[in-house]
C-alpha cells in the first residue's frame, strides 16, 4: 500500500515537474530574455536592463524618465503614475527575439509597461533615444488610462508622434507617401486602421503619417486643450466617436471628410493648373507670336521713317 502511495505521490510530483516545464516554455520569450545575462539600474521613474558595455545609455534612460513622464503628464492631463521597464539592446537578432521586426526601431508592451530599443538603429549619442523614448512612454501612458479596445490604433500612433514631435518607432522607406496616396485616392478610411495597420511597408507607412496628419489636423481646428480634453472623456469610458462629437460639435465621420478636403484642396488646384497646360503654354506661344509680330512692325516702320529721312 505504501509502494502505491509512493507510486502516485512520484506521479504527481513527475506532472507537476511536466506542467511546470510547459509553463516555463509557454512564457513570453521577452519576459524571460529581459533578464538573461543583463544589468539592471532602476529608479522611482523607471528600470532598464541593460547589456554590458551599455550603462551610459541605460544611465542616460534613467536621468531623463522623469522628466519625460512630467511633459507627457503636462501634454496629455493623464496622470503618469506607473514605472515602466526599458530594454535597450544592441542587435538586430536580439530585438527579433524579444519581439521587433526589421522595419520599427522600438516598441512599447502596454500590458508589460515595456519597452524595447533596438539600439543599432541610433547613433553611439544615447541622445538620440529621448524622442522615441517619450513616443513609446506615450503608448504605455494611453494604454495605462484607456482600454486597449477602446482606444482605435490611428488615434493611439497619430497622438503619439504628435507628444514626440512627429517620431515615431517606424522607419520609412521614403520621406513622405501621404501626398501621393491623396493623388491616386488610396488614403485609408480611419475605420480601416481601428484595430491594426497594414503589414506591406507602403500601407504600414500611409497609415503612420496618416494618424500624424488627422491629429495634426485636430490640434490646428481645436487648439491644444482638444488632445488632454478627448483623452480624459475616453479614459471616463467614452469612445472616441462620442468623445469627439461631444468635444468637437461634429461627428468623427464628418472630420474625417474635412480633413480629407483639407489635404486635397492644394490637390486638386495643381489638377486644375496641370490640366490646362497645353492650353496655357499654346496660349503663351500665341502671345510671344504677337509680341514678336509688334516688334517687328515696329522696327519697320522705324526703318522707313529713316529711309525718309534720307531721302
Amino acid at each position: 500500500m505504501s509502494n502505491m502511495r509512493a507510486g502516485r505521490r512520484c506521479g504527481v510530483i513527475a506532472v507537476c515537474a511536466c506542467l511546470g516545464i510547459a509553463l516555463f516554455g509557454w512564457l513570453p520569450t521577452r519576459a524571460r530574455a529581459s533578464s538573461d545575462h543583463m544589468g539592471l539600474v532602476e529608479s522611482t521613474a523607471v528600470r532598464v536592463f541593460f547589456e554590458p558595455g551599455h550603462e551610459t545609455t541605460a544611465s542616460y534612460i534613467v536621468a531623463e524618465a522623469p522628466a519625460i513622464g512630467r511633459e507627457l503628464e503636462e501634454a496629455t492631463g493623464l496622470a503618469f503614475d506607473f514605472r515602466p521597464t526599458v530594454i535597450p539592446v544592441s542587435t538586430r537578432p536580439r530585438f527579433r527575439l524579444l519581439g521587433g521586426h526589421d522595419g520599427i526601431s522600438a516598441f512599447a508592451l502596454p500590458d508589460q509597461n515595456q519597452v524595447v530599443v533596438d539600439l543599432s538603429r541610433f547613433d553611439a549619442h544615447p541622445t538620440s533615444l529621448r524622442p522615441v523614448l517619450k513616443h513609446e512612454f506615450a503608448h504605455l501612458l494611453l494604454h495605462r488610462h484607456i482600454a486597449s479596445q477602446g482606444l482605435p490604433r490611428w488615434l493611439d500612433e497619430g497622438i503619439a508622434q504628435y507628444l514626440s514631435d512627429g517620431i515615431s518607432e517606424y522607419l520609412p522607406d521614403r520621406s513622405s507617401v501621404l501626398g501621393e496616396a491623396f493623388a491616386a485616392k488610396r488614403v485609408f478610411p480611419l475605420a480601416v486602421l481601428t484595430d491594426v495597420f497594414p503589414s506591406d511597408r507602403f500601407g504600414r507607412q500611409l497609415a503612420y503619417e496618416q494618424s500624424r496628419s488627422i491629429t495634426l489636423f485636430m490640434v490646428r481646428r481645436y487648439g491644444d486643450h482638444m488632445i488632454p480634453a478627448l483623452l480624459r472623456r475616453m479614459a471616463e469610458g467614452a469612445n472616441v466617436a462620442e468623445a469627439f462629437a461631444d468635444l468637437g460639435g461634429m461627428g468623427l465621420a464628418d472630420f474625417e471628410q474635412d480633413w480629407r478636403h483639407h489635404k486635397t484642396a492644394p490637390l486638386s488646384w495643381l489638377g486644375l493648373v496641370a490640366g490646362q497646360v497645353y492650353g496655357l503654354l499654346f496660349f503663351l506661344g500665341a502671345l510671344a507670336t504677337l509680341i514678336g509680330y509688334l516688334r517687328h512692325r515696329r522696327r519697320r516702320k522705324a526703318y522707313a521713317t529713316l529711309e525718309d529721312e534720307d531721302d
